[in-house]
């Protein structure tokens, strides 16, 4: 997951690695505290689950408050239909 994420904020290089791994986690979870199983929360193929994460993380990074807005507005808006799918709840 942490590569998909570096490239989906454009970054190339290791030395915020960690910092982007604290981020991928909080992200994590924020769906499973919003219902989303541990098991689909945690993964790193389930296509919907990993553009949350992403969403998320370019949400942290964003340094124009209307582009962090966007991103944040994106990142609730999957988060909430995760949350309301049976198959992401573990239903």
């Amino acid at each position: 997951m942490l590569e998909a994420v570096k490239l989906a904020l454009r970054i190339s290089h290791n030395k915020l690695d960690g910092e982007i791994q604290d981020y991928i986690i909080v992200a994590q979870r924020e769906l499973m505290r919003l219902g989303v199983s541990e098991a689909m929360a945690t993964s790193e193929v389930e296509p919907l689950i990993v553009e949350a994460v992403k969403t998320y993380c370019k949400y942290a990074y964003a340094t124009d408050e209307k582009q962090r807005d966007g991103y944040f507005n994106s990142w609730q808006y999957q988060a909430d239909c995760l949350s309301k799918t049976a198959f992401y709840r573990g239903g």
